[in-house]
């Protein structure tokens, strides 16, 4: 038989024995907490309890940058569509305005054409074209922003049957040379004559000579030489002889 202890010794390490246990308990639930918390982050939940807070729901916040971004893009949107479509508008109305100081310097050079060939040769003036192409250019009705540059080229009225020069048509939006020319045949049965313009070179076209029709816009277009215009024989009125009139075929 083992030997007896007292009541009291027994009671006393039995409340030892429990005491040990519920420390290790709550140091246990204590690591087990920190552990799942992240570093600096606040313990909720009642005082003195250190196990883990029970989830919160919270609402999502919405951002109000979407909206921003939104109002920003159409602002842009607008922004360029403006520019693009301002400069459009802005090279139609140049072209619209090159169509007609075109035009208008082929018709009033061969109305000064058909003017003097009227004329006897001596009394013919080359000098009058050349006053001519400065009156277009001073004109503000033609001018424009007054950046039209209207000079006289090659050409002769000496030819009896034939008069041609041309000129050249410049401004900001593009360089263009012409050549204008009036024929008048007569003979005993009558009298012919022909009358025409053609397009030398243009920047619209690319460099060198033209090869193909000028297109001015609003459905007009001018002509480009025909080679066979530099051909030798006489003046008739099937078609004009640049060359006798001095006009290059080729720019200089």
């Amino acid at each position: 038989m083992g030997r007896w202890e007292p009541y009291w010794e027994v009671r006393r390490k039995t409340l030892e024995v429990l005491t040990s246990g519920a420390a290790l308990a709550r140091k246990r639930v204590s690591v087990e907490s920190e552990a799942a918390s992240p570093p600096g982050q606040a313990e909720t939940g009642s005082a003195g309890f250190r196990g883990d807070a029970p989830p919160v729901a919270t609402r999502p916040r919405r951002s109000g940058w979407p909206w921003l971004v939104t109002v920003l893009a159409a602002g842009a949107s607008l922004i360029v569509g403006g520019s693009v479509q301002h400069a459009v508008d802005q090279r139609n109305t140049a072209r619209d305005l090159y169509r007609m100081q075109v035009l208008t310097t082929v018709s009033r050079f061969t109305n000064e054409e058909r003017r003097q060939i009227a004329l006897p040769v001596a009394q013919r003036s080359a000098a009058a074209f050349g006053a001519l192409a400065d009156s277009i250019s001073a004109d503000a009705g033609v001018n424009g922003h007054g950046t039209l540059s209207v000079s006289l080229g090659a050409g002769s009225a000496a030819p009896p049957q034939q008069i041609a020069f041309s000129a050249t048509v410049a401004s900001p939006y593009a360089s263009t040379t012409i050549a204008v020319w009036h024929i008048l045949i007569t003979s005993h049965g009558g009298a012919s004559d022909n009358t025409g313009a053609c397009v030398l070179w243009s920047t619209l076209l690319g460099p060198g000579r033209a090869t193909a029709d000028l297109n001015l816009g609003g459905s007009e277009f001018l002509q480009s030489c025909s080679p066979r215009w530099w051909s030798s024989g006489p003046v008739d009125a099937t078609q004009p002889r640049l060359g006798f009139a001095g006009i290059p075929q080729s720019p200089r």
